[in-house]
């Protein structure tokens, strides 16, 4: 079988990812095919070059060490401009670009050692796209580009925005590659209790809100068309943690370790292992967060 990780959206909830995924390679679950969007975009880049248990303590390293300065640089006057209409964004892609150059060790997609797809949404129509081949840091920024905080990517003739408003949670993108076998890793949270606090996090949240339902009715139609074709789809589940800031990157140390841990023990609790048979594709689910 082809074995996909299928990596969601999420911001700066990333590390989750990389604890999950380092818990799935320790339990010798290892990808054919990494598929991504937006920062899981960057996750399944960083892995797609760097695989394995090794790779994957790489990027939990990386996330640990990653400051906000890092990954967006705020500046009052670019955002003043955004507010006022005279740019289309608020925050300058060029810490994004740097973040992808260092984290992503190949010039274009169909050159990773593992094979990546890269999912982003075409600005003018809302089509969920998929990149299997050209240059990566461009569709990697474009897989990334939060629609307001940052400026659509062009590429071609075309024009790109952040791939989780098409396809928050690439099951079916995934399928349509070829992959049986797939992992599907979240960054869900716990549920909100009161609404986010500012402008960028009000909006991120409204946005998610939308994402998580079609998140849900296309993981429902990749279950389907597994059921009927042998396939498996394992959504790993989350260990659901408060949501940070959106421009907080001081927990991801505790990200990774929660979502590490968590996933330990639905490996233990499953028994899924590449030694032990394994359940069909109506086995263990989750319901998407609000906040995924």
């Amino acid at each position: 079988m082809t074995t996909a990780f299928v990596l969601s959206g999420g911001g700066n909830l990333g590390p989750m990812q990389a604890g999950t995924i380092l818990a799935l390679e320790e339990a010798g679950i290892r990808p054919d095919l990494f598929v991504g969007t937006s920062v899981g975009s960057l996750n399944a880049g960083f892995l797609s070059t760097r695989p394995g248990v090794s790779g994957a303590r790489t990027l939990v390293d990386a996330w640990n060490a990653l400051r906000r300065r890092e990954a967006v640089q705020l500046n009052p006057i670019r955002a003043l401009a955004g507010f006022l209409g005279v740019r289309n964004h608020l925050i300058s892609p060029t810490q994004l670009r740097r973040l992808i150059g260092r984290w992503i060790e190949v010039d274009r997609i169909e050159d990773t050692r593992v094979p990546l797809a890269v999912t982003a949404t075409d600005a003018l129509t809302g089509e969920a796209v998929v990149f299997t081949n050209g240059n990566a840091a461009d569709c990697l920024a474009a897989s990334s580009a939060i629609p307001g905080l940052f400026p659509p990517v062009q590429i071609g003739s075309r024009w790109f925005i952040d791939g989780s408003l098409s396809a928050n949670r690439p099951v079916l993108q995934a399928q349509d590659l070829g992959a049986d076998r797939i992992f599907v890793i979240t960054t869900n949270t716990a549920a909100r209790l009161t609404p986010p606090r500012g402008a960028v996090a009000m909006a991120m949240n409204s946005v998610s809100l939308i994402t998580s339902r079609t998140a849900r009715n296309e993981l429902a139609q990749a279950l389907r068309h597994a059921e009927s074709t042998g396939g498996q789809i394992h959504v790993v589940p989350s260990s659901e943690p408060a949501a940070p800031g959106p421009f907080d990157y001081g927990r991801s140390a505790s990200l990774a370790e929660a979502a590490y841990r968590h996933t330990r023990r639905w490996l233990l609790e499953t028994e899924l292992s590449p030694a032990t048979p394994e359940r069909r594709s109506s086995q263990r689910t989750e319901e998407p967060s609000p906040n995924a």
